[in-house]
């Protein structure tokens, strides 16, 4: 019995699924930028969503009841089509983003959606922002800087109005995105393929309007199907699932780690070396979770004091 609580307590904690989903995420950098090489960013979201949409019907098709969506409300509907207009949003403005302006500018602009992420928790969930929340905010967000700009700001250079604004708004969009499925209560594999179909139609109807359909290469299609395992298929699970248990505000402290497993990525896979520089990113980074967690400890301790006078 005690061993079954343990497991179940693992499955919830963030502190295990953050880190295998930052993991998925550290990979899509240089894969995107091999796929985007041969597909535009219209094919590649129309193909991963697609993929998505039929994984997640596999799935859903023999460990789902439909009838339970009788009992969804037009407001719980709502809330996922939501969802899935903020997540094809976070893609296609970024995916847009890249293609105006470099990689190291759209990220750094990108990277700020853990801060939209904490401050849309305010409103949203009545989250505190206490000192240590917004230390560990800066100390995340101070790293990515550090680490996106070797410790040179002047490297950083905003080059094109209209990129810039579209790597804002992606970030604006995975904020309001992962505040708004942290309300949703409903069935966690239905939510998923219906944010993912929502997504998917909107992907269709920027590539009929934008692009054109062409059937990709088995190369790329490889490359797709992994985008959407680790953005979608996979990632949504593990997100939701984070968010459902852990204060969004958490989930953002994690999230500030992505550029450094995607460096950890580009080390192990291009054989290029971690500088001093990198190396102070990345304490920054790491130490920014255990601050919000040293927070929550002595506010709940503080907490307790006071009812014990």
């Amino acid at each position: 019995m005690q061993a079954s609580q343990t497991k179940s307590e693992l499955s919830r904690s963030p502190y295990v699924l953050m880190p295998i989903l930052l993991l998925l995420w550290g990979s899509v950098a240089a894969v995107s930028k091999l796929v985007l090489g041969r597909l535009d960013s219209y094919q590649v979201l129309f193909y991963m969503n697609g993929i998505g949409v039929v994984v997640f019907a596999g799935i859903v098709l023999y460990k789902v009841r439909w009838g339970t969506l009788r009992l969804w409300s037009w407001r719980q509907t709502a809330l996922i089509v939501s969802c899935g207009l903020f997540a094809f949003l976070y893609d296609a403005l970024y995916l847009q983003a890249l293609d105006r302006i470099p990689a190291v500018e759209a990220s750094m602009l990108n990277y700020l959606f853990p801060v939209f992420i904490v401050i849309f928790a305010i409103p949203l969930h009545k989250e505190n922002m206490n000192r240590y929340k917004l230390l560990s905010v800066v100390m995340g967000f101070a790293g990515t800087v550090l680490l996106m700009t070797k410790g040179d700001l002047t490297s950083l250079k905003l080059t094109n109005l209209t990129g810039d604004v579209l790597a804002i708004l992606a970030a604006v969009s995975w904020g309001l995105f992962t505040n708004l499925v942290k309300r949703n209560k409903k069935d966690m594999l239905i939510s998923t393929f219906l944010i993912t179909v929502v997504a998917f139609v909107l992907s269709a109807a920027g590539l009929l309007v934008n692009s054109n359909l062409i059937l990709p290469r088995l190369v790329d299609f490889g490359g797709v199907f992994w985008l959407s395992m680790c953005n979608i298929v996979l990632g949504f699970f593990l997100y939701f699932r984070a968010l459902r248990y852990s204060p969004a505000s958490l989930i953002a402290s994690f999230t500030f780690f992505t550029p450094f497993v995607t460096l950890l990525f580009i080390v192990l896979l291009l054989d290029e070396r971690l500088t001093l520089m990198d190396g102070l990113a990345a304490l920054l980074i790491l130490s920014s979770v255990p601050v919000q967690k040293l927070g929550s400890v002595l506010g709940a301790g503080e907490k307790n004091a006071g009812s014990m006078l």
